[in-house]
C-alpha cells in the first residue's frame, strides 16, 4: 500500500513531463512556417526601415540621415503624382472589382448548373493570362492606328483616340485593363460566399411576396457581407501591386506620371535611379498608406458585416 502512495508522485511527474512532450509538438510544426516568414517578411521589412534612415553609396559606407530621405520623397512632386494616383486606383478600382461582381455572381448562381460553368470559365479565362500579355494584347486592341477597334470603326470614317497618350484617360484603361482581368476571380469568391445561403431562406421569403431587389437588399446581400468585405480589403490591399505591369508594360507611368502610382514609384527609385534611401522610405509611406487604409476600413465597414 506505501509503494503504491509513493509511486503515485512519480506517475503524476511522468504524466506531466509526457504533458509537456506534446505541448511542444505544435510549436515544432509551426517552426520551419515561422522561420520563413521569419526571413522573408518580417526581416525585409526591419531591413527597409533601417534603409529608410540610411544614405547609401557605391564609394562610401552607409551614413546615418535620419528623416532626410522622407523629406526628399515628401517633397518630390512625382511622389505627390503617384499619390494622388494611388487613391485614383484604389477608389476606382472598389466599384469595378468589389460592386459589379456581387450581380454577375447573383446571376450565375441562379442559372443552370451547365450554363453557370460556361460563364464561371468565360469570366475566370483572364485571370489565367499572364498580365504581360493582357497588356501588350490591349495595347494592340486599343492603337489608334492599327490597332482592332480602330479596324472595326475606320470603314465608319471614324478615328479612334489615344487613349494611352492622354493624360485624362490612361489612368482609366490601366484601371479597366486590371478589373478586367480580375474580376472573374471575385465572382468566383462570391460564388463560393453565395452557396453557403440556404434556398430554404428565398422560398420563404418568395412565399412572403418578396420580389428579386427585396431578396438581394435583405438576404443575399447581409449573408454575403462577410466575403464583401474580404473582397474589399483585399482590393484595397493588392490593387496599387496589380496594376504595376500594366503600368509598367502600357505607359511607364506616363504621360507626364499619369498613370504612376507609390509601388512604381518605388521601383524607379530602386531601379531606375540607384537610390536604395528614398525606395526604403517609399516603401515605408506606402507600407503606412496602406496599413491606414484597411485599419479605417475594418474600424469603419466590419461594423455592417454579418458573420451569423
Amino acid at each position: 500500500m506505501t509503494d503504491a502512495i509513493d509511486s503515485a508522485p512519480v506517475a503524476l511527474q511522468r504524466s506531466a513531463r509526457r504533458r509537456r512532450r506534446l505541448d511542444i509538438r505544435p510549436a515544432a510544426f509551426l517552426a520551419p512556417f515561422i522561420v520563413l516568414l521569419g526571413v522573408f517578411t518580417y526581416w525585409p521589412l526591419v531591413d527597409t526601415v533601417y534603409l529608410s534612415f540610411m544614405k547609401l553609396n557605391t564609394n562610401a559606407p552607409a551614413s546615418f540621415v535620419g528623416l532626410n530621405n522622407f523629406r526628399g520623397v515628401l517633397d518630390n512632386s512625382q511622389f505627390h503624382d503617384a499619390a494622388i494616383n494611388s487613391l485614383i486606383y484604389v477608389f476606382v478600382s472598389i466599384p469595378l472589382k468589389v460592386l459589379l461582381p456581387i450581380p454577375l455572381a447573383v446571376f450565375i448562381w441562379t442559372i443552370g448548373e451547365r450554363a453557370a460553368n460556361i460563364y464561371k470559365s468565360l469570366l475566370f479565362l483572364p485571370t489565367l493570362l499572364s498580365f504581360v500579355v493582357v497588356s501588350i494584347v490591349w495595347i494592340w486592341l486599343l492603337n489608334p492606328v492599327m490597332g482592332l477597334f480602330q479596324s472595326l470603326i475606320r470603314p465608319f470614317g471614324l478615328q479612334m483616340p489615344a487613349l494611352l497618350s492622354d493624360v485624362g484617360t490612361a489612368i482609366y484603361v490601366i484601371i479597366g485593363v486590371g478589373a478586367w482581368k480580375l474580376i472573374g476571380f471575385n465572382v468566383l469568391l462570391y460564388l463560393a460566399g453565395l452557396s453557403s445561403i440556404g434556398r430554404d431562406y428565398i422560398e420563404a421569403m418568395r412565399l412572403d411576396g418578396a420580389g428579386d431587389w427585396t431578396l438581394l437588399r435583405r438576404l443575399i446581400i447581409p449573408l454575403l457581407s462577410p466575403t464583401i468585405f474580404f473582397v474589399l480589403i483585399s482590393t484595397v490591399v493588392f490593387t496599387i501591386q496589380q496594376v504595376f505591369t500594366p503600368i509598367d508594360v502600357m505607359t511607364e507611368g506616363g504621360p507626364l506620371n499619369a498613370t504612376t502610382n507609390l509601388f512604381y514609384v518605388v521601383y524607379q527609385y530602386m531601379f531606375q535611379s540607384f537610390n536604395v534611401g528614398y525606395s526604403a522610405a517609399g516603401t515605408v509611406i506606402l507600407f503606412v498608406f496602406l496599413g491606414a487604409l484597411t485599419v479605417f476600413k475594418v474600424l469603419v465597414i466590419e461594423k455592417r458585416v454579418h458573420y451569423s
